[in-house]
């Protein structure tokens, strides 16, 4: 049983529950306009072990906005060629991704602020959970 328990700990100490809300992801996370919540790995971005890769779902500090986190697709890495919403065509520099929601429709990301730096990246999700928030808050007190 402790094992379970050292497990789960070392689990937690290289991941991240991290909650998101909102439209741009849709349909893959918030279906049906539910809350979901993503179990990112942290580790392996913080010891440079992992770059994203295309069609990658990561979570990253917005650029401009330090206290701003979001979700998204990595559409091109470092030295890829990718065309703007508006029809630009950008070089993706090395050390930076290129970053779109999956709805498009509603989605402000790469499009609006340009590419992200790889140290920007907080995380790669490893699973999505659509939780209702409410039950979360109520049962389970993680948020």
């Amino acid at each position: 049983m402790k094992l379970h328990g050292i497990g789960l700990g070392a689990a937690l100490a290289v991941s991240q529950l991290f909650h998101v809300s909102g439209k741009s992801m849709s349909p893959t996370i918030n279906k049906e306009g539910n809350d979901s919540i993503l179990l990112l790995d942290k580790i392996s971005s913080w010891f440079g072990m992992y770059s994203p890769k295309v069609n990658d779902v990561v979570v990253f500090t917005k650029p401009g906005m330090k206290q701003k986190s979001v979700v998204k697709r990595v559409k091109a890495i470092s030295g890829e060629t990718v065309v703007t919403k508006n029809g630009t065509v950008v070089i993706v520099k090395p050390g930076h991704f290129w970053a779109v929601g999956d709805n498009q429709a509603c989605s402000v990301d790469s499009n609006d602020y340009g590419q992200v730096p790889l140290q920007a990246l907080i995380g790669r999700c490893l699973l999505v959970l659509p939780l209702n928030l409410c039950y979360l808050k109520r049962y389970i007190g993680l948020l």
